[in-house]
């Protein structure tokens, strides 16, 4: 799929998200995140590969399987929230926050409309469920948005795994 198809794709996805926010469903999407890492015992590894992309880093057994980062751009944010199969080192769930600007809203020197889009994607069935005003408002057979991701994601994996195992090895 070429890469006008996917800007397309995604445009289409923010199409009636002005203005909502996803504080509700973030805050239980969050805690989902928090009771996995909970109940695996995964040991919390403190480490920055960019210093500019805040992120929080969760082991089993030497290998990452929780990973949370986020941007945030000049208007705006993106989280992730990655969780990993210890068996296939494959992504398991990704669960995507994009708050961005409405460029045109921009007066008195602030931001006055935003899209807030919550994308939870499910690699193995094909599966990505939109959510806006804390509600899913579809449910689509892709995971375009995880092929956007996927390299930096495993790039921050392993770049974050191998110093956790050096650390483990000293």
């Amino acid at each position: 799929m070429n890469i006008f198809i996917r800007l397309l794709f995604l445009s289409f996805l923010f199409i009636g998200c002005e203005n909502s926010n996803n504080n509700i469903l973030d805050s239980d999407l969050e805690k989902v995140f928090r009771t996995a890492i909970a109940n695996t015992n995964a040991e919390e590894f403190k480490y920055l590969k960019n210093g500019l992309v805040p992120q929080e880093s969760f082991f089993i057994d030497s290998k990452l399987k929780y990973l949370k980062f986020r941007f945030n751009p000049e208007a705006g944010f993106s989280e992730r929230r990655v969780y990993f199969d210890l068996k296939t080192d494959s992504i398991e769930k990704l669960v995507l926050r994009k708050v961005q600007a409405d460029w045109d809203s921009f007066e008195d020197g602030k931001y006055h409309k935003f899209h807030d889009s919550i994308f939870v994607v499910y690699p193995n069935m094909n599966i990505t469920e939109v959510y806006f005003k804390n509600e899913k408002v579809k449910s689509i057979n892709s995971k375009t948005i995880l092929l956007e991701e996927e390299k930096y994601i495993f790039n921050l994996k392993n770049h974050t795994q191998n110093e956790y195992n050096k650390k483990a090895s000293n």
